[in-house]
């Protein structure tokens, strides 16, 4: 689900200029509504906080909650604090933070500046001030990995590893911590070795968590699991052992992430045995799936997987266009994956 933008309207009179011009985003006002519309008056919810020893009477937490409604984004002091405490933010608030901090959205698939705006909007009060900011960290440090931005992802994924609860955050946090490790170190072994104990930790808590998961969600996060380990399979040379993985991933489609990350794991484990048709066959259904889905992030990736199959010169169109996208994306890690295809390609035309 896409992050609704809270309306700008009822704002008070006499509103400082500067915050009636604020951009929009998701305010005290917005948040004070919604608790309002679940638990019914401002008198019940300053009840709330006076039931948990938080308050000693309802007059004054009912004016403080009405002040807190003109504050925009800004600091929403104590009583924002403990009305954070008690409520938290609303579940529909948190799975649109949620949808723009995981990998497997399609909200990752954006153009990178468009993420970037999008997540310092949600990075302020009261949003900020809640456990919920563990997904606006974790969307960023993604959106620092897709610039190979890699000190600035290190950072965002410390401060998101103090937030982390839930096994959804959990295993996203520790699957980015084991991507940002994989790329820091040149030598495969030390890298494979310092990745490998956040793999482990996000296979445990899937194992233990699955239940309670959304089935598209764990999923999802099986299908990336795998693919970081055969990541780390074909780096080592073992191909076979990498392509026996993705073999293990579900044939039925839940999701097209997860559809996505089995065929094209599987078209390129099919193409290094020399199974160029079956390989082709499906690198191109991982492409359908990453259209289905809306990833378009994705869909050049699948592209570069159907261009590596072609050979050149044969590839020389299909290098193009995943060379547009990535470019419209903004995307240094896809330009990256790109121009690498491009010179791979170059030199075998060149022999």
């Amino acid at each position: 689900m896409a992050p609704r933008l809270p309306r700008r309207n009822g704002q008070k009179t006499g509103q400082r200029l500067e915050e009636a011009q604020a951009p929009i985003g998701y305010t005290w006002a917005d948040y004070v509504e919604a608790l309002v519309a679940e638990h019914g008056t401002l008198a019940a919810l300053a009840w709330k906080l006076v039931e948990r020893g938080l308050a000693e009477d309802t007059t004054s937490v009912e004016r403080a909650i009405r002040r807190l409604r003109g504050r925009g984004q800004r600091d929403g002091g104590l009583i924002g604090q403990r009305l954070l405490r008690v409520f938290g933010v609303p579940a529909t608030v948190e799975a649109q933070a949620r949808w723009m901090g995981t990998y497997h959205s399609p909200f990752g698939d954006l153009p990178v500046q468009l993420c970037v705006d999008q997540l310092r909007l949600w990075d302020r009060p009261p949003l900020s001030e809640s456990r919920a900011r563990v997904w606006i960290l974790l969307g960023l440090a993604g959106v620092a990995l897709r610039r190979r931005a890699f000190d600035d992802a290190k950072t965002l994924l410390e401060g998101a590893a103090a937030l982390v609860d839930s096994p959804a955050a959990r295993i996203e946090h520790h699957l980015a911590t084991s991507y940002l490790l994989s790329r820091l170190d040149a030598d495969v072994a030390r890298a494979e070795a310092a990745a490998r104990p956040h793999l482990e930790s996000a296979r445990n808590i899937l194992d233990a968590a699955r239940v309670e998961l959304p089935p598209a969600d764990a999923a999802c996060f099986q299908a990336r699991l795998v693919d970081h380990q055969a990541f780390d399979a074909n780096r080592r040379g073992d191909a076979a052992g990498a392509l026996a993985l993705y073999r293990s991933l579900p044939t039925e489609d839940v999701h097209p992430f997860a559809s996505y990350r089995r065929d094209a794991g599987l078209a390129f484990g099919l193409h290094r045995q020399g199974a160029r048709e079956e390989a082709l066959e499906l690198a191109r259904r991982a492409c359908e799936h990453a259209g289905d889905g809306g990833y378009v992030r994705l869909r050049v990736m699948g592209l570069l997987i159907v261009a590596r199959i072609q050979g050149a010169p044969d590839n020389a169109g299909t290098l193009a266009r995943a060379s547009a996208i990535a470019k419209r994306l903004e995307d240094s890690e896809l330009l990256l994956r790109v121009e690498r295809a491009q010179e791979r390609s170059s030199k075998h035309r060149g022999g």
